[in-house]
């Protein structure tokens, strides 16, 4: 739960998380010796010892997915340097899962936590110098429950009414409760503006009130970001400005890290990042986490008998993958929702185990043995990985897998319209989301159009059975009522739930972590 009622006037600078506490999990190799870390582009134009913020410089980070602005309402990999620096949300949710102030500068849930008022940061205006306004609001969250932006979240969204009911607040209504999840949808919804928001979809026009301006793009290479001098927060931010480049190789990343030409790097896999982290020069940020799982189509065979689906559960070898994949730092489970949920039946986490014999045994009886089973994957270094080790366990138990590598930005759309085939390999960032919101903002998870195809009345029942929860006690029951329910359906094997990972060399400092995206508000570089 969040609280009802709270006023903060700024934004402290978080640092972000300590590696230390994990790093015996990733058995870091090589540390020493590695080149020192400078500024990337431009150095800092402090010299010497920083006792505090230091001014100026190009922050450069990497990613292997490229950007998409046209998918500004969602947390796309590629998307997560440049998202909350040129556009802003109300509140962020930050590491420790409480929500700080960004242009909303207070709530409060009333009647009966059906109506959230917000208060709005005045001062604020728009990088083309129009004042940010209670309209803004209006415009933005009902361009989000029309699915602009590639939204995912607009199920959870039904219902709502959302007026300006003054120049700066805004008031939302809800047919359901909103304490277990309005926080969250306002963390994930980036404020546009409803002049030009339509140059979102190419780039050429990407106007918010952020940190940072919007300055240069090439589609699937870079983008550029300047220093935004009319930032409503006086002398932020610190940095002259960002870039971010593209890498899709994660042994290339990390050249680019270990040169000194980036200080951020998302998408190197983990055996690639134990080559450098050592907590002292480059350091392993985490934060909130992504759900990674083998979905099915089950209209399509072998899929749409449900003990193949099952079968599956017990092919995958899922401590393998983490360690191997992940470090060891990812949690193996067959839940979708992070331990800390509200209710979480821990009892059912080990439903499916690593029982391979038994696996060819239930493929076997169910006449599937042979099968030929494609399975659709991103291009990227990570889940490449993974599709690996799964590859080899359908194999064994008598399957014949293959891996169709698509681009994300071929993958999302085809995932969001269940054309993804047999079988799918994704991964979502919504491990710290509540249960009830994770139904929407999980794709493959939907109550209604869903991934795998897979409509059922007794699955819709119970989703909205949660979504509806009035109370703890209520939601507990509930929660593991359709948690049983989706593990007997089986259309969704989750395989492990992994932090989000961010290579950051020491030079990058004060960096504001969000579970959509990385703020540069405050952030500076030492020399």
């Amino acid at each position: 739960m969040y609280p009802s009622n709270r006023h903060v006037d700024s934004i402290p600078s978080a640092s972000a998380l300590s590696r230390r506490t994990l790093l015996s999990g990733l058995a870091v190799l090589g540390a020493a010796g590695l080149a020192g870390c400078r500024s990337a582009v431009n150095e800092s134009k402090t010299a010497g010892a920083v006792s505090g913020p230091a001014r100026g410089g190009t922050l450069v980070a990497t990613v292997a997915a490229p950007p998409d602005p046209g998918a500004y309402f969602t947390g796309r990999p590629g998307n997560i340097f440049w998202n909350r620096n040129v556009l802003e949300t109300l509140v962020l949710v930050d590491q420790d899962n409480k929500p700080q102030p960004l242009l909303a500068t207070k709530w409060e849930l009333r009647d009966d936590n059906r109506t959230l008022v917000l208060s709005l940061r005045e001062g604020v205006t728009f990088h083309g110098g129009r004042a940010f306004t209670a309209e803004d609001v209006v415009f933005t969250l009902e361009r989000e429950m029309a699915g602009d932006g590639l939204a995912t979240l607009t199920g959870a969204m039904k219902g709502w009414k959302v007026s300006a009911t003054g120049e700066h607040e805004v008031t939302i209504t809800s047919p359901r409760p909103l304490q277990e999840v309005v926080l969250d949808i306002l963390d994930s919804t980036p404020i546009i503006d409803r002049e030009s928001y339509k140059g979102l979809a190419d780039g050429s026009k990407v106007i918010g009130t952020g940190p940072f301006l919007w300055s240069g793009y090439k589609a699937g290479t870079e983008i550029k970001m300047t220093r935004n001098d009319a930032y409503w927060e006086k002398g932020l931010p610190y940095l002259d400005g960002i870039e971010l480049t593209v890498i899709g190789d994660s042994t290339a990343q990390l050249a680019a890290l270990r040169s000194g030409r980036a200080h951020l790097a998302n998408g190197l896999n983990i055996q690639d990042a134990k080559t450098v982290v050592d907590d002292k020069k480059f350091h392993l940020d985490l934060n909130h986490g992504l759900v990674y799982a083998l979905g099915f189509d089950v209209t399509k065979a072998p899929f749409d008998k449900p003990e193949v689906c099952r079968a599956i559960g017990y092919a995958i070898d899922r401590q393998r993958i983490n360690q191997q994949v992940f470090g060891g730092v990812g949690t193996t489970t067959s839940l979708p929702w992070s331990d800390d949920a509200t209710g979480y039946p821990g009892e059912l986490a080990a439903t499916y185990s690593y029982q391979p014999d038994r696996a060819k045994k239930m493929i076997e009886d169910a006449g599937a043995a042979g099968a030929r089973v494609e399975i659709a994957v991103h291009a990227l270094p990570v889940p490449r990985n993974v599709i690996e080790i799964v590859s080899r366990n359908l194999a064994d138990v008598g399957l014949k897998p293959s891996a169709l590598e698509l681009p994300p930005a071929e993958f999302e759309p085809r995932r969001i319209a269940g054309k993804l085939g047999p079988a799918f390999l994704t991964w979502t960032a919504v491990a710290k989301l509540p249960p009830a919101l994770s139904l929407y903002g999980y794709p493959d998870l939907r109550p209604a159009k869903n991934t795998s195809n897979y409509a059922d009345a007794g699955y819709r029942e119970r989703a909205q059975a949660l979504i509806d929860s009035a109370d703890e006690s209520e939601t507990a029951q509930r929660l593991k009522d359709l948690s049983q329910y989706l593990l007997d359906a089986a259309f969704l094997q989750t395989i492990a739930i992994v932090p989000a990972t961010v290579v950051r060399a020491d030079a990058a400092r004060d960096i504001l972590v969000s579970r959509y995206g990385r703020s540069m508000r405050a952030a500076y570089l030492t020399p």
